[in-house]
C-alpha cells in the first residue's frame, strides 16, 4: 500500500504467488488500522485492480473506515445485467 500524496509505501507483505490478493488486502487494512490509525483516518480512497473486487472488502473499507473503494470489477456477470445493487446498500450500484 502506498500513500499517494507522498508516494511512499505505508504497508507491505511478501507472499507466495499463489496467495490470494484480496485476503492479503484484508490483512493489510486491518494491520494498518491497528498500527497507524491516523493514516487510515485521513485516507479518502483505496484504488486497486480487479483482484481486490470483493464485497466484504468493499463493505469493510466504507463501513469501518469511510474509505471509498475504487476497484475495477471482475467480469463474472453471465446474465447480461448492466448494473447491480450492492447487497444491503440501496444507494450503491455496480455499473459494468
Amino acid at each position: 500500500m502506498v500513500d499517494a500524496q507522498y508516494e511512499l509505501p505505508v504497508a507491505f507483505t511478501v507472499t507466495k504467488a499463489s496467495t490470494s490478493d484480496v485476503k492479503e488486502g484484508h490483512t493489510l487494512i486491518d494491520r494498518l488500522a491497528k498500527e497507524q490509525p491516523a493514516l487510515v483516518e485521513r485516507c479518502e480512497a483505496l484504488l486497486a485492480d480487479k483482484a481486490y473486487d470483493d464485497t466484504k472488502l468493499i463493505v469493510k473499507l466504507w463501513d469501518e473506515h469511510r474509505i471509498k473503494p475504487v476497484i475495477d470489477i471482475r467480469n463474472q456477470w453471465r446474465d447480461g445485467e448492466e448494473t447491480r445493487v450492492l447487497a444491503g446498500k440501496d444507494n450503491v450500484v455496480y455499473d459494468y
